[in-house]
């Protein structure tokens, strides 16, 4: 009778574990570039295994574009990139962005199209020679784990002049 009641004890400490757990493990979304080609005719190359989105290389030029103040976008360099969230995440409402120095909350950076939520993001950061490597994290649910995905410019991109 002590060993059915371990086993059942056990086995309710285990499936408590796995719904609470350390955090969700979803596997990462993808990473592409985003629709309007944010940087020009650039290579792009998304790593699976380290979640790495690799962005120009050797004699490639990244665009520059004009202050923008309708859309409150700085002047600069920029490249653009979608993330998709992972396929078994519905409800945004507790996804986490950090990014840059700037958190958002909530699901509020999520894409929005025609007032209907999508399934990803786009960011278009300014970039520079001093700014060539940097993350991205996302937490999807509150229980999840974060997510990092490294954006790089390759080496040997050059960067347009605003001229």
């Amino acid at each position: 009778m002590k060993k059915k009641v371990y086993t059942i004890l056990a086995l309710l400490l285990v499936v408590t574990t796995l719904m609470i757990g350390c955090g969700r493990e979803y596997t990462y979304g993808r990473v592409e570039r985003d629709s309007a080609q944010t940087g020009g005719s650039l290579s792009f190359v998304y790593d699976e295994t380290t979640h790495t989105a690799t962005f120009g290389g050797e004699g490639e030029v990244i665009a520059f574009y004009p202050e923008e103040p309708s859309i409150n976008r700085a002047k600069g360099n920029r490249i653009g990139f979608k993330i998709y969230a992972p396929c078994d995440v519905k409800d945004f409402s507790k996804a986490k962005l950090s990014f840059q120095g700037t958190e958002y909350n909530g699901g509020s950076f999520m894409q929005s199209v025609y007032e209907q939520n999508m399934n990803y993001f786009v960011l278009t950061p300014l970039v520079s020679e001093d700014n060539k490597n940097f993350d991205v994290k996302v937490t999807w649910t509150q229980e999840a784990k974060e997510m990092i995905y490294h954006i790089v410019i390759a080496d040997g991109t050059k960067f347009a002049s605003e001229s």
